[in-house]
């Protein structure tokens, strides 16, 4: 089937199930899943500025707090994708739009396939505000698989 796939994670469990899907749709171990984390930014709710402050504590920048749940959701994405039998795992987080930048690195990675969750959103919302994984398979060159 596919050699290299390209599997865009968020930490929902439908990215988790596009790992399992991507894992199974592998023709044999040596296939490699590539794993995307489009990273969004995050607002840190004033409350903990307020209590970091009241405590003396410096906050740490909050590129900090994007870098570290990306960490987590590729950690947690690539353990899953190894216990399912895949040695080659390469994590990639990128920022942007997240349908654009699946595309791009699909391309840059030479990815065959891309599989991955969809939020479920139905057909009238889809077209109202646009799914993530509908504006991927309209950007995309390579097949683009979804799980829900």
């Amino acid at each position: 089937m596919a050699k290299n796939i390209l599997v865009p994670i968020d930490g929902s469990e439908n990215s988790f199930r596009a790992i399992d899907l991507a894992a199974d749709l592998s023709q044999d171990k040596d296939d490699s899943l590539t794993l995307l984390h489009v990273v969004r930014r995050v607002r840190v709710p004033e409350e903990l500025h307020r209590f970091l402050e009241l405590e003396h504590i410096d906050a740490p920048p909050e590129w900090q707090y994007e870098q570290l749940v990306a960490s987590e959701i590729l950690r947690g994405g690539e353990q899953r994708a190894r216990d399912r039998g895949i040695a080659s795992v390469e994590t990639v987080a990128d920022h942007g739009d997240a349908a654009k930048t699946i595309a791009q690195v699909a391309q840059e990675k030479k990815a065959d396939m891309i599989v991955m969750g969809s939020r479920g959103l139905g057909a009238i919302k889809g077209l109202t505000f646009g799914s993530v994984s509908q504006k991927v398979s309209h950007l995309a060159k390579q097949t683009v698989v979804t799980v829900s």
